[in-house]
């Protein structure tokens, strides 16, 4: 795996193309089949992936496949890329129940429950810090 340079495009597909290299190319992408789907962050963005069934239980040394889906309309996601990521390059934020999804694997469409979008609105907001109120004490 080559070393994540810094990517300009905040695409999923740019994001992949930081990790590609030619002996990488050679290779045909590993296959993902039933697995479960997540939202995660790969380098600071968060995505959905569709993380591999055969995959281990994560650990610090197995490498993750993942199917990873771009956003496109209200609540439709389409595959964006297919690739193997080293532990540290991916951080499972929410696992999403399979009930809430419905993917057509033939035209690699996913179609999440509106609740989940909800929940995938609250991970990507921004956090700004409440300034703290300073109470004025007449008693000190």
């Amino acid at each position: 795996m080559a070393a994540a340079t810094s990517v300009s495009s905040r695409h999923p597909t740019a994001i992949m193309k930081a990790y590609e290299k030619p002996s990488d190319l050679s290779f045909a992408p590993p296959t993902i089949d039933k697995g479960t789907f997540a939202f995660a962050r790969i380098q600071g963005e968060i995505c959905l992936v569709q993380v591999s069934s055969l995959t281990p239980a994560q650990s610090a040394l197995t490498t993750v496949d993942v199917n990873i889906f771009r956003h496109e309309f209200i609540t439709i996601f389409r595959l964006s890329a297919t690739t193997t990521l080293h532990p540290s390059d991916i951080q499972i934020m929410e696992n999403i129940d399979e009930k809430l999804v419905y993917f057509e694997e033939e035209k690699g469409t996913v179609f999440l429950a509106r609740d989940v979008m909800d929940r995938l609105r609250k991970l990507t907001m921004p956090v700004f810090p409440i300034p703290s109120r300073r109470v004025a004490r007449p008693w000190r």
